[in-house]
């Protein structure tokens, strides 16, 4: 009955939003060139594991822990037909320590988690039998008890994603929709560290609006990247906000080219922030694309990374030694159809190296754990291992998979390129003084 009346709470304060801010459609163009990848090689393993049953089962995010890591998705072989919460808790070898699984609903997803030392948030959905969607968050211990959840949305389709830990709550990120044809609004909710909604608000104009990602400034405000179509063509644009503490809209921008661009994660830099999406024009393969801001959210650099297939990145890390660690997936190299993609970028926007881990079969990663030098954890998805029948059916394992990068590289850094620069100078010179002194000794013969 206590869950009843805070479902219709929250609905009623969704419901009730006072105003709905605008987001101005003035763009910062774009327009880099591709940097396209050669010969992208494998990385060694150190491990992988894969974690599922007889059904579709899908990790969206990763957390490192004191002791291990923490590995959150959906589940749907566990309850027939139902998409189940599934939380993994995994020692540093991948052995699987607890694992806890959530239902409200028609089914829940879990797509982000916070680690707060003590306990971990959990940022999901709750899938309702009418088709509609509401936002799901909740907090549970170490041991992955359940000790608070709150449903966030009203009767549409309204969706969350990511979050951001503030000192006395969080923001949850998503969209809502505001049309019956599933247009829909960045939506952000501010809850307290009991679980108590403090405000609700969404961000947008007539046409669709995401808010995907976001980090707290230094000032703290929100950093709120996602994907806008602001001339109503479904072509996208990244776009970015600064909102207040209090939820009010303090400026925003929008950056796109040609065709749509979609932003997925960012993180921190020390001068800025740095997002990263898919970007594709008409008639041409997703690839990624990277953009570094300042602090004002002016365009710093901007990169479209891939090969000849279709190539698309789902996170963004600071790795550290101050570069950029990008994961998702790739077509166009490796063993199969997807392979998990990891590539890593100067704080200058050079592409430094890159890798890909996978098999004949599907796989796509969604996040990436830096656990050492060269070292890194990887998470996604994959078709299970050895049962070629199953390759292409959406029936996916949660994958996660330790991999040493250190022989991986398809770019040069600024030293590299230094280094090889004066070493063909010093050949040049050499020859040119060969050259020469074979003449003079001809010319004195």
């Amino acid at each position: 009955m206590v869950h009843l009346k805070l479902k219709i709470l929250v609905i009623i304060i969704a419901i009730s939003i006072a105003f709905t801010i605008s987001i101005s459609s003035a763009q910062t163009p774009l327009s880099p060139k591709l940097y396209k990848l050669q010969n992208v090689p494998p990385a060694s393993v150190i491990w992988q594991k894969t974690y599922g049953g007889s059904a579709d089962d899908r990790a969206f995010y990763a957390l490192q822990i004191s002791d291990g890591y923490l590995v959150v998705g959906s589940t749907r072989s566990v309850v027939v037909n139902t998409t189940v919460g599934w939380v993994l808790r995994l020692d540093s070898n991948g052995n699987a320590v607890w694992n806890k699984t959530f239902v409200e609903g028609s089914g829940i997803e879990i797509r982000y988690a916070i680690n707060l030392n003590d306990s971990f948030l959990l940022v999901g959905n709750e899938f309702l039998p009418t088709g509609a969607i509401n936002g799901f968050v909740a907090k549970i211990d170490n041991q992955g008890i359940l000790l608070w959840k709150v449903v966030v949305g009203g009767n549409e389709v309204d969706k969350l994603f990511s979050a951001i830990a503030t000192q006395d709550g969080f923001v949850v990120l998503g969209s809502s929709s505001y049309d019956t044809y599933g247009n829909s609004h960045a939506w952000l909710v501010k809850i307290d560290l009991q679980g108590n909604i403090v405000w609700n608000k969404i961000y947008g104009n007539t046409t669709d609006t995401v808010a995907r990602t976001g980090v707290l400034a230094s000032d703290g405000s929100y950093m709120v990247a996602g994907f806008t179509d602001p001339r109503g063509e479904s072509n996208y644009d990244f776009f970015l906000l600064k909102i207040d503490s209090a939820g009010n809209l303090m400026w925003n921008k929008t950056y796109g080219g040609s065709g749509t661009q979609e932003a997925h994660s960012m993180t921190k830099a020390s001068d800025g922030y740095v997002i990263v999406g898919d970007t594709q024009s008409s008639g041409t393969d997703i690839h990624a694309m990277a953009l570094k801001v300042d602090f004002n959210g002016n365009v710093i650099w901007s990169e479209t990374i891939g090969g000849k297939n279709a190539d698309s990145p789902a996170y963004v890390t600071s790795s550290s030694d101050g570069g950029y660690l990008v994961a998702g997936f790739t077509f166009s190299f490796g063993a199969g159809n997807r392979d998990f993609w990891l590539f890593k970028i100067s704080d200058s926007g050079q592409v430094l190296w890159s890798s890909i881990q996978g098999d004949a079969g599907y796989q796509e990663a969604y996040g990436v754990i830096e656990t050492g030098k060269n070292q890194y954890v990887m998470v996604g998805w994959t078709d299970p291992p050895g049962q070629p029948n199953l390759i292409g059916k959406a029936q996916y394992d949660f994958y996660v998979v330790k991999i040493d990068a250190s022989q991986t590289s398809s770019g040069f850094s600024s030293l590299q390129f230094i280094v090889y620069a004066v070493v063909v100078f010093v050949i040049l010179v050499l020859a040119f003084f060969v050259v020469f002194n074979l003449r003079h000794k001809r010319n004195n013969t």
